[in-house]
């Protein structure tokens, strides 16, 4: 009788295991470096990164070079501005004081937010840096977390080891999180830079462009804004698709999409 009421709660357990299936959802990342809203032409034109966003419906995005009130984009709020526009909720991480406002980053997110952290980033010669980190409920059991970045855009030896500290800093409090991790934004560094390389050695995977990858549309095109992931054991990502967006006026960097899979139980 022992034997059989083991072997009932093995069909048990089986069946439960069983019936636990996998998730698979699908969720759309943007990141964009919107110059404050001045295109390529000098024009001063928010309206124009908003029909970029709009059109492509992110669930979550990670705009960099925001105003908030500042003279040179006058004076408006453009993270609310832009969270209005799209209908999606906005968080806006500060630099700097500048021009009567405020100078720094945004995030857009059409999801639950559970949690946001605006840190501070080291090392910011010219500029001081932060990072946008949310967690995210994108299903019922499943929460992420989301960064946002705009590492030091300087030069020489001096930028490789400031963007290596920010990236370090920025690791160090994402696994205080503990979540399977999204990062996009304007990492200033090509993928074969020791920033990047340091990602790599923390478990995260760059979601590779293809031979369309110059992000970046100044004088010297370079591939520095980038998605990249960690996963953990419940919640894995898989890439579908990336683009950079054939968008060259409005800013000086081109808006990159991507889709991944999420998959969890």
């Amino acid at each position: 009788m022992k034997k059989i009421s083991f072997i009932l709660v093995g069909l048990i357990l089986f069946s439960f295991y069983a019936c636990k299936k996998e998730q698979i959802i699908s969720l759309k990342i943007m990141s964009y470096n919107i110059r404050h809203g001045v295109g390529m032409d000098m024009v001063l034109e928010l309206s124009r990164s908003e029909r970029i966003i709009k059109s492509h419906s992110p669930d979550l995005c990670g705009l960099q070079e925001v105003d908030n009130f500042c003279l040179r984009s006058g004076s408006i709020g453009q993270t609310d501005y832009l969270a209005q526009k799209t209908l999606m909720k906005g968080t806006f991480g500060k630099f700097m004081d500048y021009q009567g406002g405020e100078y720094g980053m945004a995030t857009l997110i059409a999801k639950p937010l559970i949690s946001t952290k605006v840190l501070q980033l080291p090392d910011g010669r010219d500029e001081p840096r932060s990072s946008i980190i949310h967690e995210i409920q994108i299903a019922e059991n499943c929460i992420i977390a989301f960064a946002n970045v705009h590492f030091d855009w300087i030069d020489g030896n001096e930028g490789v080891t400031n963007r290596l500290n920010q990236s370090k800093a920025l690791v160090k409090y994402l696994d205080s999180l503990g979540r399977a991790t999204i990062i996009t934004g304007d990492f200033n560094c090509t993928p074969d830079s020791p920033s990047m390389q340091y990602f790599a050695e923390q478990g995260f995977v760059f979601v590779e462009k293809g031979e369309d990858n110059l992000s970046f549309q100044g004088d010297a095109k370079s591939e520095i804004d980038h998605v990249i992931y960690r996963n953990t054991g419940d919640v894995k990502f898989k890439k579908k698709s990336i683009q950079l967006l054939d968008e060259s006026i409005v800013s000086d960097h081109r808006p990159l999409v991507a889709e991944l899979d999420v998959i969890f139980n």
